[in-house]
């Protein structure tokens, strides 16, 4: 499956300290949507999303992960984008992996999108370890 995008969540959404870093790609444009999932406020000060079927029950809600959809240009802008983000999620060292996952965007239009996710094998780890975000939207934490 190809991604259509990217979905933040985290310290790259507006207001976020790698917001910045995520200008720099220079997307086209944001939309508020959600991706099915828990999320969890690490230690470390940042979140992890882990990956979960999705709710019967449409977003926003429990089961639902809150973030952007970032769009870019072309396929070749985004795997350009994806080239820079990847050493700031730490993807060479296994903290985080990507995945494309299915997003809704806040008008109900799904799309594919590239998600910097924890394995689902890192949750229980992550249940005793960090504080589960029950809202899906980690911004009270920026």
């Amino acid at each position: 499956m190809g991604a259509d995008g990217l979905f933040v969540y985290g310290t790259l959404r507006e207001g976020g300290s790698n917001y910045a870093w995520l200008m720099r790609t220079h997307p086209e444009g944001l939309t508020r949507a959600w991706v099915a999932g828990r999320l969890f406020h690490l230690p470390a000060g940042y979140p992890a999303l882990v990956p979960a079927a999705e709710p019967d029950i449409p977003p926003p809600g429990p089961g639902w992960v809150r973030g952007d959809f970032v769009g870019y240009e072309d396929e070749a802008d985004l795997d350009s984008a994806l080239a820079d983000l990847d050493p700031l999620e730490g993807i060479e060292e296994g903290l985080f992996t990507r995945e494309v996952l299915p997003v809704v965007l806040e008008g109900g239009h799904r799309y594919a999108a590239w998600v910097y996710v924890f394995h689902v094998e890192r949750l229980p780890r992550l249940e005793r370890e960090a504080v589960e975000v029950a809202s899906g939207d980690w911004a009270p934490y920026l």
